[in-house]
């Protein structure tokens, strides 16, 4: 079962930077500062995950297709594991992770990568894989827990892949303007100490207004 799960997961080849970081357990900061992703998404240097839909003829029995209520609180504990509520800069929860990634998910760029989709997948596959291996759903096991669990899931290429995208778009929350959804207040920048361009986006015409 987990074999079939993995095999509908996997989409690219690359090891991304960002589950390495993760898996060393740094903290935050020496996560950023090591895999210069802050700098990723300011804009500096690199760019999105590269990361390619898999072609698979089996059918989906068990994934998820929409946010549902479930699948919503399972992204949210995943954000929160890889940005916690620690004293170490903003959570993903103060950060509005999860409303950023529901906007940025309809950009009609991110919806030809399959990106919802492929989140989606890897969220019937974590609560597969949560079951199998804890006898519960993700959301039911304990912090340390979901850890190993998540720890386990960047162990495979398909599992580094769905948690590399997921962190991308974390990184985008905590560093994009406000407009977007995600960095309330700024809070992202100011733990960073970075100081946004000028002229900042207003609404009406950010860049999706003109694409």
């Amino acid at each position: 079962m987990l074999k079939t799960a993995k095999a509908k997961l996997e989409r690219g080849s690359n090891k991304p930077a960002f589950v390495t970081a993760y898996e060393l357990g740094l903290n935050r900061r020496a996560f950023l500062r090591q895999t210069g992703a802050a700098a990723v998404l300011l804009g500096l240097i690199g760019a999105k995950p590269n990361i390619l839909q898999a072609q698979e003829s089996e059918s989906k029995v068990g994934e998820f297709t929409e946010f549902t209520p479930l699948a919503v609180t399972l992204v949210k504990a995943v954000q929160l594991q890889l940005f916690p509520d620690d004293g170490d800069g903003p959570s993903s929860e103060q950060l509005n992770s999860f409303q950023y990634l529901t906007w940025a998910l309809e950009d009609p760029e991110n919806q030809a990568d399959g990106d919802k989709e492929f989140i989606l997948q890897g969220v019937g596959w974590l609560e597969e894989l949560a079951k199998s291996t804890h006898g519960a759903s993700f959301i039911k096991l304990s912090i340390k827990d979901q850890d190993t669990v998540l720890k386990q899931i960047a162990k495979s290429r398909a599992g580094e892949n769905w948690l590399s995208l997921l962190l991308y778009y974390l990184l985008e929350s905590l560093t994009l303007d406000p407009i977007y959804g995600g960095n309330p207040d700024g809070i992202g920048w100011q733990w960073l100490e970075h100081q946004p361009g000028f002229p900042r986006p207003v609404k009406g015409k950010t860049y999706l207004n003109f694409g």
